[in-house]
């Protein structure tokens, strides 16, 4: 069957750039945690913040979240109501999975191309933070990454979805 090679040769890519980017995230995670701790441990005793602890702490979330989020896709980790969904059979459900596969690849292949536009926008015309002066364009660029491997996640999983319906 072409779409089952096709969702191969997907799979066999998406995975682990997903896996990597899960790591890449928990050591922002990491980051962050030892940042925060510095800061606060910094105002309290020394009565002096680390100067842009909380631009860095935006910058590692966007990379925290962004980078995260296809790892838990394929973990079948984000939340689901199937309250109503488990009432029908096993073919009705994989349909209904199908469509909600197909439809939140799409979504997210639209916008992964438009934060792609927007940051490019955003890379010629400079924009930097308010207080460490950084690029934002690289972080809208995270997004953009985050959301297009999401989007290739969920088209591995449509196919799945619509593989076993099809069997059923």
């Amino acid at each position: 069957m072409k779409d089952k090679g096709l969702s191969r040769w997907i799979e066999g890519w998406v995975y682990p750039v997903s896996r990597v980017m899960n790591r890449i995230a928990s050591i922002a995670l990491f980051v962050m945690m030892v940042l925060t701790m510095v800061d606060v441990f910094g105002r309290k005793v020394f009565s002096h913040s680390i100067h842009g602890a909380v631009e860095l702490t935006e910058f590692l979330l966007v990379i925290l979240i962004f980078f995260s989020l296809a790892q838990t896709e394929v973990r079948n980790g984000h939340v689901q109501i199937d309250l109503i969904l488990s009432k029908f059979g096993k073919r009705v459900q994989g349909v209904v999975n199908a469509i909600t596969q197909l439809s939140g690849s799409v979504l997210c292949g639209l916008i992964t191309w438009s934060t792609f536009l927007y940051a490019e926008k955003m890379r010629l015309s400079g924009e930097v933070s308010q207080d460490l002066w950084i690029p934002k364009f690289p972080f809208v660029y995270v997004v953009a990454l985050g959301c297009g491997i999401l989007a290739f996640t969920l088209l591995v999983n449509f196919f799945t979805s619509l593989s076993k319906v099809v069997k059923s």
